[in-house]
C-alpha cells in the first residue's frame, strides 16, 4: 500500500462510519490512523493523527457531503503540516493527503531518451577492385605454390615428432601371470567402515520437552488476547492494562471500547513464532447498545516471556462483516 492509498483508505473508513452514524471523534480516528499504517507508514504516523485533530480537517468532515475534493483544503492542511514536520515527511504526506480528499494523484510523466537521429546518408562513389596486372598474378602464383610447400613440409615434420614422443600403452590382459592371484583390500567384518556403513542410524525422538514449551506459550498467548477484550467489555482498564506494553497501548484505548456492549476475541490461530514471540490471528467481534454487530479480523503480536503474556502490537486486517 502506498502513501496515496493510505490516504484513500482513511477516508473510506471515515465515510462509512459516519454513514452509520458513528460521530467524527479525533480520538478514535488516532486509533483508526495507527491501524491503517503499514510498515513503511509509521514514520507518517504523527503527522497523521496531526492532521485528524486540526479545526480545518473537523470542519470538512462535518459538511455536506464530507471531505470535499477542494484543492485549496488540500494546500491548506500541508501548510500546517510544513510548520510542524520535518520536510520528507511532508513531502511523502503530499500523496496521503490527495488520497484522504479524493484528489488525482499527482504523477510526473516518464522520462525518455531522445530517439537517436540517423545517419545522413552520403552519396560517395562505389569502390571497385582494381584490375590485377598480367605481371603480378604470375609472382603470386608462384609465391602461393611455395608457402603451400612449406606448410605441408612443416605439418609433416610435426606429425612424425608427435608420433615419436608419444608412450607405448601396454594391454594390461597381456602382462605375464605370476601364478598368484591378486587380491583386493575389501573390509573384513571387523573393519570399522564397514561396520559404519551397515549400520543405520535410528531417527532421534521427539523433543517432548520443547513441544511441551511451544503449546504452554501458544495458549498463554491465547489467553491474555482474550482476558484483554474480557476487560475492556467490563471496564477493568487496570487489569486489561497488564496484557499489553506501553507501545500497543493507542491500539486499546478504553474511551474507545466504551462505545459498545461486548467486545470479544475469537478463532485465535498462530501465524508464526520468533523465540518467546508468538503471532496469533483472528476475528474481534464488536456489539452495539443497539444489539447490532461487527467482525473484523486482527493480528496480535504477543511476547509471552512476561507474566502474563503481553501484546507489543496489533493490526487492523479487514472487515468480515459490516454493521448489521
Amino acid at each position: 500500500m502506498n502513501d496515496y492509498e493510505l490516504g484513500a483508505n482513511l477516508r473510506r473508513q471515515i465515510l462509512s462510519d459516519l454513514e452509520r452514524g458513528l460521530p467524527c471523534d479525533g480520538r478514535r480516528l488516532q486509533a483508526l490512523v495507527g491501524d491503517l499504517c503499514g510498515n513503511s507508514q509509521l514514520p507518517l504516523l504523527p503527522a497523521l493523527r496531526y492532521v485528524v485533530m486540526t479545526p480545518a480537517f473537523s470542519h470538512a468532515a462535518g459538511q455536506q457531503p464530507p471531505l470535499p475534493a477542494d484543492a485549496r483544503l488540500q494546500l491548506r492542511l500541508q501548510q500546517e503540516l510544513d510548520q510542524v514536520f520535518a520536510a520528507t515527511i511532508c513531502g511523502r504526506m503530499e500523496a496521503v493527503l490527495r488520497g484522504l480528499l479524493a484528489l488525482e494523484p499527482a504523477s510526473q510523466p516518464p522520462a525518455t531518451e531522445p530517439a537517436p537521429e540517423p545517419a545522413p546518408e552520403r552519396d560517395e562513389p562505389e569502390l571497385q577492385p582494381a584490375p590485377a596486372s598480367r605481371g603480378g598474378g604470375g609472382l603470386v602464383a608462384v609465391l602461393s605454390f611455395i608457402a603451400g610447400v612449406l606448410v605441408v613440409g612443416v605439418g609433416g615434420g610435426l606429425a612424425w615428432l608427435l608420433l615419436q614422443s608419444t608412450p607405448t600403452v601396454l594391454n594390461p590382459s597381456s602382462t605375464p601371470s605370476t601364478g598368484t592371484a591378486t587380491q583386493r583390500d575389501e573390509p573384513t567384518a571387523t573393519d570399522p567402515a564397514a561396520s559404519d556403513d551397515a549400520t543405520t542410524e535410528a531417527p532421534p525422538a521427539p523433543d517432548l520437552e520443547q513441544a511441551a514449551a511451544a503449546t504452554a506459550q501458544l495458549t498463554a498467548a491465547r489467553s491474555t488476547v482474550e482476558q484483554l477484550y474480557n476487560d475492556l467489555s467490563v471496564g477493568n482498564i487496570a487489569a486489561a492494562r497488564q496484557r499489553f506494553s506501553g507501545a500497543a497501548a493507542d491500539q486499546f484505548d478504553p474511551a474507545f471500547f466504551r462505545q459498545f456492549q461486548r467486545v470479544s476475541a475469537e478463532n485465535l490461530r498462530e501465524i508464526s513464532r520468533d523465540g518467546d514471540q508468538v503471532t496469533l490471528e483472528g476475528t474481534v467481534t464488536f456489539v452495539y447498545p443497539d444489539g447490532t454487530t461487527q467482525r473484523e479480523s486482527r493480528r496480535f503480536n504477543v511476547d509471552t516471556a512476561n507474566t502474563p503474556a503481553q501484546i507489543t502490537n496489533s493490526s487492523f486486517g479487514e472487515v468480515l462483516q459490516g454493521r448489521q
